[in-house]
């Protein structure tokens, strides 16, 4: 056991967050203490981005523990649901009786109550909304709006962490929450090389690890090695750093080497796994022939072989992550009547994409799906489509469009429907004179989950104001649906299971 190898107490790079275990440096502490300073100053909003893996949840953590005991946190770590189901969630935690049914309960009035409450024994509230790109958008709406407008006197701080995704569905919203700062927040950068290197000296530290003893456990080679591999991603150098102290100690080593670090478990099997998920993605159109399919298969694999990054689709610039405005759009199920156009679709998101029900409000996002689709009475010309045909085609055409995000490109995301009835609802758009005309322009992915999702793209663009360029100009019948560029290898990760 490498723990006994290396007299450590636990594993250093255990993948739990460990409040204990919090890496001060590459602007983690700094950050930290300004939220605690604005949860203190008693700012209304305040969020928190990281990509995946960069320490999100461990933060969140560390600020409940660091918060004085005046202060009542409420954590939701799934926000999946309706505004009212996060806000039920949130009143039970502050101690709403449980007795009785809730269906007739106004979750805003009873928040209120609860805050007044607090107010009274001289305690301040902070909502914690970890992973809160998953947030519905209505809801997200909701909660930025209605929230602030109605319990902003209440001592109530709302602290979002989410990926990049949230920040962009931020600043979609800004222009309708214009009372509310959305701007500003704190961003977890990745790591350098230099901080990985104190990130796994801090770790091996923290485990009980004698530097007199045993010096500085990872060589310089490994360090690059992880950096190169990890990209800086502390998720990332966590697996990787476990693999390698593993294969040091089956060596018998106290030292881990170059050879030590083997990514190829993590990356190698990235490309091949993506060229499966592409052919299941056009397996199912009856124009995908088996010699097409291995053309394309092939075509797909040489471009990852070929790509200089062990096979990887090449991850989008900071900069451009932050430009990008991620609007999901999403199905409205039928309504067969005034009661059931009231209630609230009980559909969740899947693997971290936010799937929006629809919340019979105002909201800012302009809705898509079968309700909209069977409003609108089908011309002459229209019954004379093939919608199912021009579907296949659309879905097969896609293989050519896949390949565009090999060699780089941008595109723009037109639609996203997660619903039974998705194929159904694109059919149906596909076949009327708004989309007809720019059939050829437009690519279907699909994504394996339960309600199935499935993406509409449009075009493909050299650069990014190209993509922005078009997405001005395009139709009224598409602008409606908010569609925002994105690189193609941002686009192929969305449809990743």
């Amino acid at each position: 056991m490498y723990l006994e190898h290396f007299h450590l107490t636990h594993s250093p790079f255990r993948e739990e967050p460990d409040p204990e275990i919090f890496f001060p440096g590459a602007k983690r502490e700094e950050i930290c203490q300004s939220l605690l300073l604005d949860i203190l100053a008693g700012k209304p909003l305040i969020k928190l981005i990281g990509r995946e893996g960069s320490g999100k949840t461990l933060m969140c953590r560390v600020i409940i523990d660091r918060l004085p005991a005046q202060y009542e946190v409420v954590y939701i770590d799934n926000p999946v649901g309706s505004f009212d189901d996060l806000l039920r969630i949130a009143c039970i935690d502050l101690g709403m009786n449980l007795s009785g049914k809730h269906d007739t309960t106004n979750f805003l009035q009873e928040m209120r109550h609860l805050l007044e409450l607090q107010r009274a024994e001289n305690k301040k509230t902070v909502l914690i909304i970890d992973g809160a790109e998953k947030l519905f958008l209505a809801t997200l709406e909701r909660l930025v709006r209605h929230v602030n407008d109605n319990l902003d006197d209440l001592s109530l701080t709302i602290v979002l962490s989410g990926r990049p995704g949230l920040d962009a569905n931020l600043e979609q919203l800004a222009v309708f929450c214009a009372n509310v700062d959305t701007q500003t927040g704190y961003y977890l950068e990745l790591l350098t090389e230099n901080e990985t290197r104190q990130y796994l000296r801090y770790r091996l530290n923290a485990a009980g690890l004698s530097r007199e003893q045993h010096g500085d456990v990872f060589t310089d080679g490994a360090v690059a090695k992880i950096f190169d591999s990890a990209q800086g991603n502390p998720r990332m150098i966590n697996i990787l750093a476990e693999e390698s102290l593993q294969l040091s100690c089956s060596e018998k080593s106290f030292m881990v080497l170059l050879d030590h670090v083997d990514p190829e478990a993590e990356s190698s099997a990235q490309p091949v796994n993506k060229i499966i998920e592409i052919y299941e993605l056009l397996r199912d159109n009856r124009l995908f022939t088996g010699a097409l399919a291995g053309i394309v298969i092939l075509v797909l694999l040489i471009g990852f072989m070929l790509s200089g990054n062990n096979g990887k689709v090449s991850q989008p610039q900071a900069t451009t992550e932050k430009t990008i405005k991620v609007l999901p759009l999403q199905p409205i199920e039928p309504q067969p009547s005034a009661a059931a156009r009231n209630a609230e679709p009980a559909s969740q998101a899947q693997n971290g994409g936010p799937a929006v029900p629809v919340e019979q409000q105002q909201s800012t996002a302009v809705q898509f799906g079968e309700a909209e689709v069977a409003k609108n009475t089908p011309t002459r010309s229209e019954e004379r489509r093939d919608g199912d045909k021009l579907y296949r085609e659309r879905l097969g055409a896609s293989a050519a469009w896949l390949a565009g995000a090999l060699r780089g490109g941008y595109t723009i995301q037109l639609m996203m429907l997660v619903s039974d009835q998705a194929q159904a609802s694109i059919t149906n758009a596909l076949v009327q004179d708004d989309y007809y005309p720019l059939r050829d322009q437009l690519y279907i992915l699909r994504k394996k989950t339960n309600p199935p999702t499935l993406f509409v793209f449009y075009g493909i663009f050299d650069s990014m104001d190209a993509a922005r360029e078009a997405r001005n100009n395009m139709p009224v019948a598409l602008r409606k649906h908010h569609p925002y560029p994105l690189s193609m290898s941002d686009a192929l990760k969305k449809t990743e299971n």
